[in-house]
């Protein structure tokens, strides 16, 4: 026999509180047991490393979203002088192809930044996978940000954004953050 603190209940004891039985102890099938000593799974608070470990690694995707949704959309002056840039560059390349491939690149990265902001809230919630998915897409970031910061020289907003990605990552292995969602997922 399980009570309600045993944790193959506590997802039916919650749902149960949740109904609006004004009694916790209530066991679902009529009879009141003593209220529950131990409910350690259900009363731990995330660990304030998994909340800065979220909001980094939001802070780290929100700029590769808007600059994919820039390179998408490339409304006003950015159509304008990333058309005139190529023209310059006297590619072989049609230009309007060209535009057409930086709109899907552009659109790719505001997915992929959607799914990395996603997953990143997920896995503090936590679900089952989110972590390993927004470790990846954060690797991912990193990888091409250092590859654009060998191509282009370093800037201080890339550095900054790598930093986040890689602090935020960090924070959700933190022990009680690992705990926390190994516990919950």
């Amino acid at each position: 026999m399980t009570t309600p603190s045993d944790p193959r209940q506590s997802g039916a004891a919650e749902d149960h509180v949740r109904s609006g039985h004004s009694s916790p102890g209530e066991n679902g099938y009529g009879s009141q047991s003593a209220p529950r000593a131990s409910t350690a799974a259900q009363l731990v608070r995330r660990p304030p490393e998994a909340w800065a470990g979220a909001v980094f690694l939001t802070l780290a995707g929100l700029p590769a979203a808007v600059f994919g949704l820039l390179l998408a959309v490339q409304p006003g002056n950015i159509g304008v002088n990333l058309r005139a840039r190529i023209e310059a560059a006297n590619s072989t390349v049609s230009t309007d192809l060209l535009l057409t491939v930086f709109r899907l690149a552009g659109a790719t990265i505001v997915v992929l930044s959607f799914l990395f902001l996603l997953f990143a809230w997920l896995a503090v919630r936590p679900r089952r996978g989110a972590r390993p998915i927004a470790t990846a897409l954060a690797v991912l970031e990193v990888v091409l940000l250092a590859g654009a910061m060998v191509v282009a020289g370093v800037d201080p907003v890339s550095l900054g954004i790598v930093l986040l990605a890689v602090a935020g990552t960090v924070l959700l292995y933190l022990p009680r953050s690992q705990e926390f969602i190994t516990a919950r997922a």
